[in-house]
């Protein structure tokens, strides 16, 4: 398994967004990702929490979940997004994403997080 990543990702409040990536082996070959199942979340800045309802006890995160694909298992590629009737909800500025994956043998790990640079398109301006 490829050690994991920092990618900075562009989306486009009220547009569609998705993004592929791709993880390598240490000899640089595709790692086989058939059956690891992908979760991602994109966040206003590291451990958001919802202030109201976190308690003593419970953490209650605050995260955009994002769809998750395996585009091509053996050629290690997989794709997050998010449908333009999220993207239209966010407000234009930077936030912190991060993807991890389970392997089939249940092993969970970070493997790529960055910077999302969220702006809003003006139509009719050009």
């Amino acid at each position: 398994m490829s050690a994991q990543y920092q990618v900075n990702i562009a989306i486009s409040a009220g547009a569609d967004f998705a993004e592929e990536f791709y993880l390598a082996s240490p000899d640089k070959t595709p790692l086989n990702i058939t059956g690891c199942e992908f979760i991602g979340a994109l966040q206003k800045h590291p451990g958001a929490y919802n202030a109201i309802t976190t308690t003593s006890e419970e953490t209650d995160y605050v995260g955009i979940p994002f769809a998750t694909t395996v585009s091509d298992g053996v050629g290690g590629v997989y794709r997050v997004s998010l449908p333009k009737s999220v993207t239209s909800t966010l407000e234009e500025g930077k936030y912190v994403y991060s993807v991890s994956m389970t392997d089939v043998n249940g092993v969970s790990q970070e493997v790529v997080s960055g910077l999302a640079f969220v702006s809003v398109a003006f139509a009719g301006l050009l």
